[in-house]
């Protein structure tokens, strides 16, 4: 019988047949320095698709690792970008990378943005065309930019954007990561505001490409195989294929989760009761009003999962039913104080 081929066995022959890296990648480095090549996926066509990470902290508390797939098989060039960026490019002596850089625009349900590296780098201009669309969360995107050079500013989706469908370039996706913990894009959109500037600080603590195993273990063996074959894949399949649906709240809870998911509320609430007495003096307070009862309404929807996954049950998952129930009632009397503003 016919053995089936395994990604690795066809990765050379692949970039062989694409004419190799792309300049300044990591395996045209490591070529010439003749060092191993620590990158999973070289940026040749005909290889996986790479994958990277980034570890985020919020208000100076880390909250997780958040990993990506780049589609470099459909938007190379910016794939190719963000990743260099992620692994750090030597410029002026220094490392040019995202470690270190804020996410200084968070809309609540719609993006976060950040990007702005530390010193000068060259990137190359990317594409200008694309045929995904902004359907979901956790979509890595950009604006195509100058048709000279590349830009190292980044949007991430925190839902469906379908307005920037034909104005960006879709490149990568969010992955489930290992773990049973809240994901850490749940707290940077929580200190999200309509003004998009967060209350608080988001920040890239560090970040770097995942090595092939773990590439498997986040992708899959299949579909690695599948990327290196250069199979055509469908939209729907492409988005439904990693194991996370970033989107709301209450959707992102379980049993394991609900401790992490109450700190999370209770921050939250804590905030909106702060801005719903600012409220009152504020010359837009019908507006300020309506933005307070949009978190409230979701926030809601949150605490009552809580509540049903604690359950009627002794210890300390009763604590966190009763938790929820407090508040629950804390939500309830600040929706009530906004019914007064009108």
């Amino acid at each position: 019988s016919k053995k089936k081929r395994s990604w690795r066995d066809d990765s050379d022959e692949g970039d062989a047949g694409a004419g190799g890296p792309l300049p300044d990648s990591d395996e045209d480095g490591a070529q010439k320095s003749g060092k191993a090549q620590p990158s999973a996926s070289p940026a040749g066509i005909g290889s996986p698709n790479p994958v990277v990470w980034i570890d985020l902290s919020v208000a100076g508390t880390p909250r997780g690792r958040a990993y990506f797939e780049l589609f470099k098989d459909v938007a190379p060039a910016a794939a190719e970008n963000f990743r260099k960026l992620c692994v750090g490019i030597e410029a002026d002596g220094q490392s040019v990378s995202y470690k270190g850089i804020e996410l200084d625009k968070v809309l609540v349900g719609r993006l976060a943005e950040g990007g702005d590296v530390e010193g000068s780098v060259d990137l190359p201009p990317i594409e200008r065309e694309c045929n995904l669309r902004h359907a979901k969360g956790g979509l890595l995107t950009m604006s195509p930019g100058s048709q000279s050079y590349g830009d190292s500013r980044f949007q991430l989706t925190l839902g469906p954007v379908p307005d920037l469908d034909g104005a960006q370039i879709i490149f990568g996706q969010l992955l489930a990561g290992p773990g049973t913990a809240l994901h850490a894009l749940h707290w940077v959109e929580a200190v999200g505001a309509a003004s998009g500037t967060p209350r608080e600080a988001v920040v890239v603590e560090a970040c770097g490409e995942s090595d092939a195993a773990e590439s498997e273990a986040l992708l899959g063996a299949m579909v690695m195989a599948a990327q290196v074959d250069r199979t055509t894949e469908s939209q729907e399949d492409r988005y439904g294929r990693t194991g996370i649906n970033f989107g709301r709240l209450e959707d992102a809870i379980t049993t394991e989760n609900v401790s992490e998911v109450l700190a999370l509320t209770e921050d939250l609430l804590e905030h909106l009761e702060w801005a719903s007495k600012k409220a009152k003096s504020a010359s837009e307070k019908d507006r300020k009003a309506q933005e307070i009862e949009a978190r409230l309404k979701s926030m809601t929807a949150a605490l009552k999962q809580v509540e049903f996954k604690a359950g009627d049950v002794v210890g300390f998952e009763n604590k966190l039913g009763r938790s929820a129930k407090a508040q629950l009632s804390r939500v309830k009397e600040i929706e009530e104080s906004l019914v007064r503003l009108y």
